[in-house]
């Protein structure tokens, strides 16, 4: 069997199992582990799959960004699980970034600290927190996405500006490897500024965005302190990214 051939099936086989150990694609193709490894390394370093230790994952490629709306009522369960998560780790009197997208919706009624001052970009966010609690509330100006109801450029990264917050917190569409994405690089880089203003740095990502990449990745899971998730992550997979960074998928005494 040529490699070409032979890489075409491991891709089918993790299509249809979504995790495979490399003893069980070896078997099921005839060819020895150390085949199967080279060959799981070369299309780890195409962005063709995620390699975990003995074996692969699927890695889904996300192909068109869907608007807030339409990702509203999706998973809410677990964006309101990472709600109380974060909750856990934030302190009374912090300054917090909430970014945009629906799982930050979702998760801030969780959040019952007092005194905080949170600065976001996201219009939904904004909405929810002056008609739902006493914080102090900064909108960040800028060009409004009707995608992603959110604001970005130049005039809404000068927001943060003499700005020192306590936590940041910022979604994404997908994780794989090291790889925090998004859609596009406008939307990526207020969190990145965001970030660089923060003394502590926090992705959110229900358990469905692992091993799922978008087009842009606008950080590295390394440079941050934690990624938040739900109680739904598979050990397996919590192990695996374990290794870029800290996996926070319960709530902190």
């Amino acid at each position: 069997m040529l490699k070409k051939e032979r890489q075409e099936k491991i891709l089918a086989l993790l299509h249809k199992n979504d995790y495979l150990s490399i003893p069980e694609i070896s078997t099921n193709l005839n060819v020895s582990d150390m085949t199967i490894r080279r060959d799981i390394n070369e299309l780890a370093e195409q962005s063709l799959l995620v390699k975990i230790y003995g074996g692969a994952q699927k890695l889904e490629k996300i192909e068109q960004e869907l608007s807030t709306q339409e990702k509203i009522d999706t998973n809410v369960t677990e964006k309101q699980f990472i709600g109380k998560v974060m909750n856990s780790i934030i302190s009374d009197n912090d300054t917090i970034y909430i970014g945009a997208g629906t799982t930050m919706l979702h998760a801030l009624p969780e959040i019952k600290k007092a005194n905080l001052f949170v600065i976001t970009n996201s219009l939904l966010a904004f909405n929810y927190l002056i008609h739902n609690t006493d914080y102090r509330v900064l909108l960040t100006g800028g060009e409004f996405s009707r995608t992603t109801e959110e604001f970005y450029g130049e005039i809404a990264e000068k927001s943060f500006e003499n700005i020192n917050i306590d936590r940041a917190f910022a979604a994404t569409n997908g994780v794989f490897d090291n790889n925090v994405t998004t859609a596009n690089p406008i939307e990526g880089s207020i969190q990145r500024v965001a970030f660089k203003h923060a003394r502590k740095k926090y992705v959110v990502a229900d358990s469905s965005k692992f091993n799922r990449s978008d087009v842009y990745t606008f950080y590295s899971l390394s440079d941050i302190d934690c990624l938040i998730t739900d109680d739904k992550l598979t050990d397996t997979t919590r192990d695996y990214y374990n290794t870029f960074t800290k996996i926070l998928k319960e709530e902190q005494a």
